[in-house]
């Protein structure tokens, strides 16, 4: 019961969305607005469904998944999501204790009638495929610049890693699990201290005038309540200061100058669950910090913070993740005013986990780097569309996909010029692959040659569920190593793979580059 509760959990850390909940309303502040357009009864089924379930989300072809998972696992919560179903009915989709939270995000009234409903079923039933096909893909090939080193908590029955974070400058390794303990190592996996907290970490970073800042959850599993903390911890020792409280489910955050008064501000990614939102706190010597929203949207899972439009103010780019995925770019106007501009945009179902930003091609302009797999809500089959993908910029903050490698349930994706050659790199992992027939495919490593990707694993990739990823040098020597944590979930997992990882308990796996 436990493990089924866990890897329900898993599907928003994995991170933090509803890839398959179809929203059909409007976000407005904490307002919900309903889009109806003119008689839905003159319209056809599939009039119906693009007009309820395409007004403020990317439409979600029939194709993307099957009859089966329609007609009994998506349409159902969707259903929920429209006001057909009362909260009790309901109550399967959200936890009992945020079902007051949840009543608010729930048109007053059905936005359809039964008829209406049965038509837009009928859609998606009708029309979507009773399997999915998938691609043949070329042979993985063996990974020589890396050499494995594995790391085992020995506290922990199976690995429950939710944070792994390599300070280079002090030569330190944190490890956070899922019961709330950081670990600190030496980068050669010394223990030197242990610090237990409330909740799981899900980032840390160094700052060099505060020491090290942790994001604390409240709860892992999916809710919206507001337990949880950005905390300091000073590095000389073992005390801690809050800093912010009251967050809804923090998973990422960054620090930096928005309004350029010379002090830092905290920009904080609530995944939240039903709600969420982006949130910049001003820091103010007068009440700490003051908050201002920059997008009420939930699921953002990640920012990254630079003056992208050459203003002189630091602007945002965003990765939501739940409902209307997409990536949004707020360009700063200065005192918390953002314009925002979404730069590329995903069905619902489509599970978007990770992105970064790169010059891949060298033309002077950033590409995106990005990546969707994630694969526990209410569609859990193996998706031809799950994968890594890189976005050139082919014009001012305009994209177009330019590579596409399938990769089932993949998670995360960090590019850097790991073999020394001269062009980028990218390592991904995946906390979905097809453990049956190509559980190798829980990492894999892209060799750029003139432009050109070579998917390469190792044999250890299959020793962990690999959550967490941290691309470092971690010895010093002028290369890039690879930290990956384990969260060993037994869900859809081979009996003896999951054997194997409970003997093994490789809660770390360290592949270090051999180059240098």
């Amino acid at each position: 019961m436990l493990i089924k509760q866990v890897s329900h959990s898993i599907k928003n850390f994995v991170w933090f969305r509803i890839p398959t909940i179809i929203y059909c309303c409007l976000f407005i502040g904490s307002t919900c607005v309903f889009l109806f357009c003119c008689d839905p009864k003159r319209k056809s089924d599939e009039q119906l469904a693009k007009q309820h379930c395409g007004s403020c989300h990317l439409f979600p072809e029939p194709g993307l998944l099957t009859k089966s998972i329609w007609k009994n696992e998506v349409l159902p919560n969707m259903a929920f999501r429209m006001g057909l179903l009362n909260l009790m009915e309901g109550a399967k989709y959200a936890p009992l204790q945020d079902l007051v939270t949840v009543a608010s995000t729930l048109p007053g009234s059905p936005m359809v009638t039964q008829d209406e409903w049965q038509s837009i079923v009928n859609y998606f039933v009708s029309n979507a495929p009773d399997t999915l096909v998938f691609a043949q893909k070329e042979k993985i090939r063996n990974l020589e610049i890396f050499q494995s080193f594995h790391y085992a908590d020995s506290e922990e029955t199976i690995p429950l890693v939710t944070l792994v974070y390599a300070d280079t400058i002090h030569h330190k390794l944190f490890v956070g699990n899922r019961n709330g303990k950081i670990t600190q190592l030496t980068n050669t996996f010394k223990t030197e201290k242990t610090f237990q907290f409330s909740s799981p970490a899900s980032h840390l970073m160094y700052d060099q005038e505060d020491g090290y800042l942790i994001s604390l959850m409240g709860i892992m599993d999916p809710n919206d309540q507001l337990k949880g903390e950005l905390i300091q911890l000073k590095s000389e020792n073992a005390n801690r200061d809050l800093i912010l409280d009251s967050l809804k489910r923090p998973v990422y955050f960054e620090k930096a100058d928005l309004n350029g008064d010379g002090s830092k501000d905290y920009i904080v990614c609530m995944f939240g669950n039903y709600t969420g939102a982006l949130v910049a706190f001003e820091s103010d010597e007068l009440i700490g910090y003051r908050k201002h929203l920059i997008s009420p949207l939930p699921g953002t899972r990640r920012t990254l913070i630079k003056d992208f439009n050459g203003d002189g103010l630091p602007d945002i780019i965003a990765l939501f993740t739940q409902g209307d995925e997409q990536i949004i770019l707020f360009m700063n106007e200065g005192n918390f005013n953002f314009k925002q501009k979404t730069l590329l945009r995903f069905p619902p179902v489509y599970g978007s986990t990770y992105f970064d930003i790169a010059d891949f091609n060298h033309d002077g302009k950033f590409d995106i780097l990005y990546t969707n797999g994630d694969n526990s809500d209410y569609s859990q089959i193996l998706k031809p569309y799950h994968g890594v993908r890189i976005f050139t910029q082919q014009s001012d903050f305009v994209f177009k996909e330019t590579w596409f490698y399938p990769m089932h349930g993949a998670s995360k994706a960090i590019t850097t010029d790991f073999d020394l050659d001269g062009d980028l790199d990218i390592a991904s992992i995946s906390f979905f692959p097809d453990f049956e027939n190509h559980a190798e495919e829980s990492f894999i490593y892209f060799q750029n040659s003139n432009g050109k990707f070579t998917a390469r694993s190792l044999p250890d990739a299959t020793s962990g569920r690999w959550i967490v990823m941290e691309v470092a040098d971690i010895e010093g020597d002028g290369d890039q190593d690879i930290l990956l944590g384990a969260l060993d979930f037994n869900s859809k997992v081979p009996d003896p793979l999951f054997q194997h990882w409970e003997e093994k308990r490789t809660s770390i796996l360290l592949l270090k580059n051999i180059l240098r």
